[in-house]
């Protein structure tokens, strides 16, 4: 197929290597210059890119070359794309979606992931075209850009989930997105089900807050994968989950803890204890860091995810204590106001409607 990948980080990066390594033609987008300028520009000198296809240090790079690499969307839009796959941070959603969703095509896929429900903002700014927007709740790799120009693939998802719109769609979009890779494998119910089954808005959080003291004492050299998830963490984890579970409820989607969604998408053996995933994850492949508590998982995963819920609380009756809590832990530690950061339903188009409205709107 031929994919647009919007974005050139770690993610954009990465599966930008991966799908073109195995067989697709792809292009490269990047839409700034607030992160990773200097791999961009190797990259876009050389069009293409050394990636390393796992955790070893002892793997050598192997060059993959790109069909387009730039930062002209124009150009990467005249890609004529089947899909447009975004890698942004959720707090760039906004200002790309009204920059792309008007010029898309019909016939096209849009995958977002992770989302927190940037679905709607592409969705909001699409005109009549015929296109299909997906919520991803986790991108199938993860990975770190290592030098300029080289990224290493970390691990691979087993099994990926996404949600459509319209929803009634969502067996033809799952069509297309298997082209791209056979991992997606299940549709959710709506986009609240995907955006909440996002496992940085539990994960990151939890873990991030709960360390700050250890991860800025460590100078670095802090896991937070390994080290972060302690038996107080992890209740404290339920107790966060379990507002999560309720919003979904009151959303007619299904309750589903998050490291029961973490197992499903980690884990090829689904009779494992989700904890025993967790842990698996951590030794072969979760990721080293953050370094500071200056990361995106407070950053972006705190009011793009813990602050969407709040919204959701409001909009539909449910309290949401544990998740408010934490947002004004995270404002403290930063000194940043996060609640007013916040995403919103209104933001995302859903003014106007009363929980019901909102219900109906995200299962039509």
């Amino acid at each position: 197929m031929k994919v647009l990948i919007v974005g050139a980080g770690n993610a954009g990066c990465a599966h930008a290597s991966v799908f073109s390594a195995r067989g697709h033609e792809v292009a490269l987008l990047k839409t700034s210059h607030v992160l990773h300028d200097e791999n961009f520009e190797t990259v876009l000198a050389r069009r293409g890119m050394n990636w390393i296809d796992g955790p070893g240090k002892a793997m050598a790079p192997r060059f993959q070359p790109f069909a387009l690499v730039t930062r002209d969307l124009q150009a990467a839009l005249a890609f004529d794309p089947q899909i447009v796959f975004v890698a942004v941070q959720s707090t760039q959603q906004p200002v790309l979606a009204a920059r792309i969703a008007p010029q898309l095509r019909a016939g096209q896929l849009l995958i977002t992931s992770p989302g927190y429900m940037g679905s709607a903002y592409f969705r909001k700014h699409l005109r009549d075209q015929d296109v299909l927007v997906a919520e991803g709740e986790s991108l199938p790799f993860d990975a770190r850009i290592i030098e300029p120009g080289c990224v290493q693939v970390l691990w691979e998802n087993t099994r990926n989930a996404l949600a459509f719109l319209p929803r009634s769609r969502s067996e033809e979009g799952l069509r297309l997105a298997q082209q791209l890779t056979p991992r997606y494998v299940a549709t959710r119910t709506n986009v609240v089900e995907s955006a909440l089954h996002n496992p940085n808005l539990i994960v990151h959080t939890v873990g991030t807050l709960l360390s700050a003291s250890r991860i800025e004492h460590s100078g670095g050299e802090f896991w937070m994968y390994r080290e972060g998830f302690t038996p107080g963490t992890l209740r404290l984890l339920d107790k966060l989950d379990a507002e999560k579970m309720a919003l979904l409820q009151a959303c007619g989607a299904r309750p589903e803890p998050c490291l029961e969604s973490f197992k499903f998408r980690n884990e090829r053996d689904l009779s494992m204890p989700a904890i025993d995933v967790l842990r698996k994850y951590a030794r072969e492949g979760g990721p080293k860091g953050p370094p500071d508590l200056q990361t995106r998982y407070i950053t972006e995963d705190v009011p793009m995810g813990l602050g969407l819920m709040v919204s959701l609380g409001e909009r539909l009756g449910i309290a949401t204590p544990m998740t408010r809590a934490l947002i004004e832990i995270a404002s403290g530690l930063l000194d940043r106001d996060f609640a007013a950061e916040s995403r919103t339903l209104d933001d995302l188009g859903f003014g106007g409607l009363d929980g019901a409205g909102f219900v109906a709107a995200v299962n039509a």
